[in-house]
């Protein structure tokens, strides 16, 4: 099991945090968003990390010449300004082929045990959702049927189970349809602003059984802006 962490993006509504830095290198309570989210990995048992690279790679390749609680490694996303997040995901395919991953944004701040549990799912992919958040139109929402499979994702359902937090574990047998499925979508129809979720629907729709593992309740917040930053404070007191 490797971790997959997706930290290229450029973070514009953190400036001016991230005028020099990429958002996971933000810090929250004097601790960096990566470190932090690393560790809730090791806690969970995973050993390796992949870092996805971009924007400022260089502040975050010397960050990470440090002791970890894992071993990390990094990919650089050389497309980062001009593709979306589902090409970040892309950028590391080599490095996991035939291997089981767990994808993580690297703006998360999370409790170890939504790790814990997605990684103990009998789905052999499955993401985590969040049933009991309000859900705006910048929520990545998702819908699963009686069984917990994920019968449809992407911020424009209007009526989703929950939302989609930022967390998923795709099979090694599923990871090349994936990939597959990013290069269409970017490469062939153009989508260049693609999220990875546009993959998942795609696969979806031709019958990939994508599992959902709910984590109501449970502390978790994705720090995009200021007030994300904020409230953050409130959701690291409860881990």
């Amino acid at each position: 099991m490797i971790a997959v962490i997706l930290a290229a993006g450029s973070g514009t509504r953190l400036l001016p945090l991230t005028a020099d830095r990429p958002k996971a290198l933000v810090e929250l309570d004097g601790v960096t968003l990566l470190e932090r989210l690393l560790g809730s990995c090791a806690r969970a048992g995973i050993r390796e990390a992949l870092v996805v690279t971009g924007y400022e790679r260089g502040a975050l390749e010397s960050w990470l010449d440090r002791d970890l609680p894992l071993s990390v490694d990094t990919v650089f996303n050389e497309n980062y300004a001009r593709y979306g997040n589902a090409w970040s995901l892309y950028a590391a395919r080599d490095r996991l082929a035939g291997r089981e991953f767990i994808k993580l944004d690297g703006d998360l701040l999370l409790d170890f045990r939504i790790l814990s549990r997605l990684i103990a799912s009998d789905w052999p992919s499955a993401l985590v959702l969040d049933r009991d958040v309000a859900l705006d139109d910048e929520a990545m929402k998702a819908s699963a049927d009686a069984r917990a499979r994920v019968t449809a994702i992407g911020k424009w359902l209007e009526d989703g189970a929950g939302e989609s937090i930022g967390v998923e574990k795709i099979a090694a047998s599923a990871a090349p349809r994936l990939f597959e499925a990013i290069e269409r979508l970017v490469l062939e129809q153009g989508r260049h602003d693609a999220y990875y979720e546009d993959a998942y629907q795609a696969l979806i729709e031709q019958g990939w059984e994508l599992g959902s593992v709910d984590v109501a309740g449970a502390a978790w917040v994705e720090i995009d802006d200021h007030q994300d930053l904020a409230r953050a404070s409130t959701v690291l007191a409860a881990l």
